[in-house]
């Protein structure tokens, strides 16, 4: 029911310097002088450390909130507390779904 994660969260599927080289090669290849591949692969690079930022992400509500590490336990028990209590009834489905 929430997403919680620590200040240090990097959320990715890899690291910055895998994911630019995966997704650009070609480009970064094309360049052919070393120091414009340089800066544009740098540029690459801090781009997608801030698309990945924990608390840009927070802000675009993709994670509930950013918890410190020595206040991780006390609100995992408040959550876990909240959550023992919720309702997990379901309506039943007036239409099911047909087997294709």
């Amino acid at each position: 029911d929430a997403t919680l994660a620590l200040p240090t969260a990097k959320i990715a599927v890899m690291g910055a310097e895998a994911a630019v080289n995966a997704v650009y090669y070609n480009k970064l290849a094309a360049i052919a002088d070393p120091a414009d591949r340089q800066r544009q692969t740098e540029r690459l690079r801090s781009d997608y450390e801030t698309d990945i930022d924990v608390l840009r992400l927070a802000g675009e509500l993709v994670v509930d909130d950013v918890v410190e590490p020595e206040e991780l336990r006390a609100e995992l028990i408040r959550r876990f507390t909240v959550a023992r209590g919720k309702d997990r009834a379901f309506s039943r489905r007036r239409h099911g779904v047909t087997p294709v």
